[in-house]
C-alpha cells in the first residue's frame, strides 16, 4: 500500500491541560503531506506522557481525570471513541481511595494498515480535557512517524475518506 520516503523520525508537542476546558494543539503536518506526489505521513506510534510543569516530575492529585486524543483534522473537543478521526487516545485517572490509573487505548489505530496509521490531512490535532482544575498538569505526545507515497488508489481512497468526515 505504501511506500516509505524517509526514515522513522520523531514530532514532540506538549500541551497544558490544567483547565477543565478542553485545550487543543494544532501541529501541522503540511510539510509532509503532498497530493501531487500521493505523499502521506505514516504515524507508526503515539506516546503520552502526562507531568507537571513547574517540577518536570509525574503529576500527583486527587480525585482527577484526564483524557487525551490524537485526531486528523481540526478539532476543538474530545471526539467519540468510534471517530474515524482518532489516531491516538489515553487516559489517567488520580483516585483519592485507590491509587492511580492509567489506560491506553490505542497507539496508533491502523485502520487496517500494516505498520501505522496514514494520515493525508494538512494538520492533526492533540486535545486534553480534565474533569476540574488541575494546576501545572501537562500532557506530552510524541510521535514516530515516517513520510510515506502510496499508490493512486490507495491515496484516493484516504483522500475521500478524509473529506467524508
Amino acid at each position: 500500500m505504501a511506500k516509505s520516503k524517509s526514515a522513522p523520525f520523531y514530532i514532540r508537542r506538549s500541551l497544558s491541560a490544567a483547565t477543565s476546558t478542553a485545550q487543543t494543539l494544532t501541529i501541522d503536518t503540511s510539510a509532509y503531506v503532498d497530493p501531487a506526489d500521493r505523499q502521506g505521513i505514516m504515524i507508526e506510534s503515539v506516546d503520552f506522557v502526562f507531568y507537571q510543569s513547574s517540577t518536570l516530575r509525574p503529576y500527583n492529585s486527587v480525585n482527577k481525570q484526564v483524557a487525551v486524543q490524537l485526531l486528523s483534522g481540526a478539532y476543538t473537543d474530545l471526539v467519540d471513541y468510534a471517530n474515524e478521526d482518532l489516531i491516538a487516545s489515553a487516559g489517567l485517572v488520580w483516585d483519592g481511595q485507590g491509587g492511580q490509573h492509567n489506560s491506553s487505548d490505542m497507539y496508533p489505530d491502523t485502520l487496517g494498515t500494516p505498520g501505522g496509521r496514514i494520515v493525508v490531512d494538512d494538520n492533526i490535532t492533540l486535545v486534553t480535557s480534565v474533569n476540574q482544575a488541575a494546576a501545572n498538569l501537562q500532557v506530552a505526545v510524541l510521535i514516530k512517524a515516517r513520510v510515506v507515497t502510496l499508490t493512486n488508489k490507495d491515496y484516493m481512497a484516504l483522500a475521500l475518506q478524509t473529506v467524508s468526515n
